[in-house]
């Protein structure tokens, strides 16, 4: 569970990272910056990527339940 914590903390942060180094050079940024709707793209990006996460974890869950259901006809 440490290393997937790790894993998501990682794929957070650096498309973070590498989204502050793109919007430094974009000058249609600037234009959204200053209107204040880089704040909408931004709020709608971590949404999509929270719920993709979240879907994951989901995912997971229920594949490790059917694994166990599978191993433990198996014994």
């Amino acid at each position: 569970m440490i290393e997937l914590r790790t894993i998501l903390s990682n794929l957070l942060i650096q498309p973070a990272v590498f989204v502050n180094n793109v919007l430094v050079q974009i000058p249609m940024a600037d234009s959204f910056r200053s209107e204040g709707k880089i704040y909408v793209v931004v709020g709608i990006v971590l949404i999509l990527l929270v719920g993709f996460f979240y879907y994951l974890l989901r995912v997971d869950r229920k594949v490790k339940k059917l694994e166990d259901e599978i191993n433990d006809r198996a014994k």
